[in-house]
């Protein structure tokens, strides 16, 4: 047993500190778990960004329009996170495939060579006195890739806390804001932002060169630091500290990593601009319902021949762009927000007890019915048409909303618009316009 032990444990002749033998071999073969979870994770975080598509639906879906940009900034930042973390791996990937590379040459050649150079001895040694050293540059690249798990850990952790915060806050705040005073609700909002600007202004102050000896001003900032991170980053503080206290503590020895951070930004933007064309953020920035379409625009999205993929629709929409039945059909999706919006322009059900369960649903689902017809009003061209219309589950994206008939036998062939408008208000009006060609259908 006790040998068993020995066998563990060798003595370091330089500092004669016992060196865990197994931690160095972990050290020295972890690359290979570092490229397997490298790729598995390149895929994973991918995925993350249907998650940031999710989420955006669901605060168009239930955030009041007057909300649309605090959701913004969540999902925004979101997107933002992820597509940072992505960099993180691909770089990774890329970076220790090129170490793998530098290690496998220097097994078959471990050093330059200038009496079996192709090229002039002058020539080779000019171009190697501005070339690292092999070695050197096994190293330093095996140095960067073994930080940026650590790296990717302390992101997405902070970034899953403050999400998490912010999108169960959010709907938390929405919940109590018809039974709590709204200066409460904002108290938790309150405490963070204090938190955060605290701890930032007096970094700043603290790190200055003059002050940094000044025994209470950096313990007034470990304060600001231990308690600011405790409620910005909550229960992970204390492993989060520890990744960032080991990049600051021995910045001045390794200053290329910082560089590397900085990889991850300018690799992360154009990534998080491409993913957002791909989601409905935009919808949240033009603030929803108060948008008013082009009508002599062509937007696919209106027509369910040309938005067959589609997840979440944002607009009403109709069979196709050409109509070749006497009988167009119009789905208007019914967000879950318009019941509160509604509350002005509808009236509420009043239950009459003397009337069975039964026939008192019935009533309360016409009275609910005949509250969206009132505030959904659809026209042909410039003409408002008396629509009957039903509560649909559309099909394709599971969203609920009305569907309604409109007869065309005694329209002219050819170009017309059929105009949705959503009028809760006279200043809440959305307005979608949506151009389609009609003919015979031979």
């Amino acid at each position: 047993m006790e040998d068993d032990v020995n066998n563990e444990v060798k003595l370091d002749n330089s500092s004669n500190k016992p060196v865990n033998s197994w931690l160095q071999r972990l050290k020295d073969e972890s690359w290979e778990a570092e490229l397997l979870v490298s790729a598995i994770a390149i895929f994973g975080t991918f995925q993350l960004f249907d998650v940031v598509e999710w989420a955006t639906n669901k605060f168009i879906n239930v955030l009041n329009p007057s909300q649309y940009l605090v959701g913004y900034a969540i999902v925004f930042l979101g997107l933002f996170a992820i597509s940072i973390l992505a960099s993180m791996f691909v770089i990774h990937f890329i970076l220790r495939a090129y170490w793998i590379g530098l290690v496998g040459l220097n097994s078959v050649f471990p050093d330059y060579s200038i009496e079996d150079s192709a090229y002039s001895k002058i020539y080779t040694e000019k171009i190697l006195s501005i070339l690292p050293k092999l070695e050197d540059s096994i190293k330093k690249v095996d140095a960067l890739c073994s930080v940026i798990f650590s790296a990717a850990f302390t992101f997405l952790s902070m970034y899953l806390y403050m999400a998490l915060f912010a999108y169960v806050y959010l709907m938390i705040f929405n919940l109590l804001s018809s039974y709590v005073p709204t200066l409460i609700l904002l108290i938790p909002l309150g405490l963070f932002i204090v938190a955060m600007l605290s701890q930032m202004v007096i970094g700043i102050v603290a790190n200055l060169k003059k002050n940094k000896e000044k025994e209470n001003l950096q313990l007034l900032y470990f304060k600001a630091v231990k308690y600011g991170s405790l409620i910005m980053i909550g229960p992970l503080y204390r492993s989060i500290l520890q990744i960032t206290m080991i990049f600051g503590s021995n910045f001045k020895k390794n200053k290329s990593l910082a560089f590397l951070m900085m990889s991850f930004l300018i690799v992360g933007m154009p990534l998080a601009v491409i993913q957002i064309n791909k989601t409905n953020i935009p919808y949240l920035i033009k603030n929803g319902l108060s948008v008013e379409s082009d009508a002599l625009k062509v937007n696919p999205n209106y027509y369910q021949s040309e938005n067959s993929n589609s997840t979440f629709l944002l607009a009403p929409q109709i069979e196709s762009d050409i109509i070749k039945s006497e009988v167009v059909k119009i789905f208007i999706p019914i967000f879950d927000n318009e019941k509160k919006m509604s509350e002005e322009t509808c009236d509420a059900y009043i239950e009459d007890t003397n009337k069975s369960r039964v026939e008192q649903r019935k009533e309360r689902r016409l009275n609910a019915l005949n509250c969206y017809q009132k505030y959904n009003t659809v026209y042909l061209d410039d003409g408002k048409k008396e629509i009957d219309f039903l509560k649909y589950t559309h099909p394709i994206t599971k969203q609920f909303g009305i569907i309604g008939y409109m007869p065309l036998s005694n329209q002219k062939l050819g170009m017309h618009t059929i105009t949705v408008k959503k009028e809760f208000s006279q200043d809440n009006i959305s307005t979608w316009s949506i151009p389609f060609y009609y003919t015979q259908n031979n």
